[in-house]
């Protein structure tokens, strides 16, 4: 009778383990469309790698993430790291460990110029840190560009527009050759 009691819990705890993981995948799935991304960066990434499965030396691999900060901030929001983390374990496979990363930091045209450029920079940085920090990508792997409130994707002319402009785009560069041998 004990065993029987006992084999129950295991499967009870599986069923609530599973279901445990079932609410995380929602979860981040929520986050994804709140954060309006499309695409998982390793979405994006395997599909660059197909696309470019006979290309020979180091390819661009797409803007994987953008990440947009309120008025003035620095700190990458929280709804970012789940996103963050699944882009730190797709380059610390083995396939990509010769894939690199560029960060661009933007602003929106609020402010002087020179203010703006290093507000970008203190994003760039801190963007940087915290993925290396906390996601473990070696700092070799990652360069960093401010830009300042060059290249808007939206008009400047509305909170939703300048909201819009203050990000960092994270860019992935990489021979693809090793991931796609795995991936046929």
């Amino acid at each position: 009778m004990d065993v029987i009691l006992v084999l129950n819990f295991n499967k009870i705890f599986r069923v609530l383990g599973t279901v445990l993981i079932m609410l995380t995948l929602f979860f981040r799935t929520e986050m994804i469309s709140n954060a309006q991304i499309t695409k998982t960066p390793l979405e994006m990434i395997k599909e660059k790698e197909i696309q470019n499965r006979d290309t020979k030396g180091e390819v661009f691999l797409g803007c994987v993430l953008t990440i947009h900060y309120p008025v003035n901030g620095i700190e990458p929001a929280k709804r970012y790291f789940p996103l963050l983390l699944e882009l730190a374990d797709v380059l610390n496979t083995p396939i990509r460990k010769g894939y690199r990363i560029e960060l661009k930091g933007y602003t929106d045209s609020s402010g002087s110029k020179e203010k703006n450029l290093e507000l970008s920079r203190k994003r760039v940085e801190k963007l940087k840190k915290l993925l290396v920090d906390k996601f473990s990508i070696a700092p070799d792997r990652i360069k960093g560009q401010a830009l300042g409130d060059m290249n808007p994707v939206a008009s400047n002319e509305t909170p939703e527009g300048r909201a819009i402009n203050r990000r960092v785009e994270i860019e992935v560069y990489g021979d693809v050759r090793e991931a796609v041998r795995y991936l046929n």
